[in-house]
């Protein structure tokens, strides 16, 4: 299995749970299943299963699909709710008996005859289930579209994770890191200087070589570029390296955004700490 099934993973798990009206609530333990069930059948079919990679799939789909996921739900839970309701036979006689009013009106009483009756009621019965199929036709043609922006929406995450599995295996297989398109990932999610110095400190100090480590700095911003951290991907010389190679990179950076003020203001930060 790899990163370019995401669609496809995505439609079976979105499938099942449209098929087993699967509450919200346990959406995440049916995501966390498939993926323990899709591994196991891997293993039986394959010599080696590179496990990183499902349970990066597995983030995924329940950090981006499920709330997409859920928004789909919620956005057309009114429509599949008049669906459910709509009956045949309301429609039926609904039609056949607001008919047969006005017709009774109009002839002032002729349109009852037997001979006039029946066949009318059988053309009214037939002009009530057009209207019923057309009613339930509109709903699906509107559930059809926002499964298609739904669909269109995974798409977008597809390619990011196919560009994502392409930069790691790459990193992975040449033994080097791409530092420069690291920093640019990372510093995008800090427009203030001071506020990616504050993290950088704290990720620095911590110097995390463990997930759970990682994970407590709760520092979102740089849980890509401590991945492989925190799965002993590196040696501690290669982590001092890369937290030496981003720090030259963010001053960069940072100068290229301010050319006048970052360098002066930054030195002035500097001062007024206390030694």
């Amino acid at each position: 299995m790899s990163q370019l099934q995401l669609k496809k993973i995505t439609k079976d798990i979105i499938d099942h749970a449209e098929e087993a009206i699967v509450p919200e609530q346990t959406l995440s333990k049916m995501v966390d299943d498939y993926f323990i069930q899709q591994l196991k059948q891997d293993e039986m079919e394959h010599a080696e299963v590179d496990w990183r990679r499902y349970e990066g799939l597995r983030a995924m789909v329940k950090a981006e699909v499920l709330p997409l996921y859920d928004q789909y739900r919620t956005a057309t839970a009114h429509i599949r709710e008049r669906k459910q309701n709509r009956k045949l036979w309301q429609y039926v006689l609904g039609t056949l008996a607001v008919i047969e009013v006005l017709e009774a009106i109009l002839t002032r009483g002729r349109s009852i005859a037997p001979q006039v009756l029946i066949p009318t009621a059988i053309f009214d019965c037939f002009i009530g289930f057009i209207i019923y199929t057309a009613a339930q036709y509109f709903d699906d043609r509107q559930l059809a579209r926002a499964r298609t922006r739904l669909e269109r929406a995974i798409e977008g995450l597809d390619r990011k994770v196919q560009t994502d599995s392409d930069y790691d295996n790459r990193r992975q297989l040449m033994d080097t890191d791409i530092l420069r398109a690291e920093a640019l990932e990372l510093l995008a999610h800090y427009p203030q200087a001071e506020d990616f110095w504050r993290d950088y400190r704290k990720v620095r100090q911590a110097a995390p070589t463990l997930p759970a480590e990682v994970k407590s700095l709760n520092v979102p911003a740089f849980d890509r570029f401590l991945k492989f951290h925190g799965q002993g991907g590196y040696s501690a010389v290669a982590r001092q390296h890369r937290f030496n190679r981003l720090f030259i990179e963010a001053q960069e950076v940072f100068v290229s955004r301010d050319r006048e003020n970052y360098a002066l203001e930054h030195l002035k930060s500097l001062a007024r700490k206390p030694t």
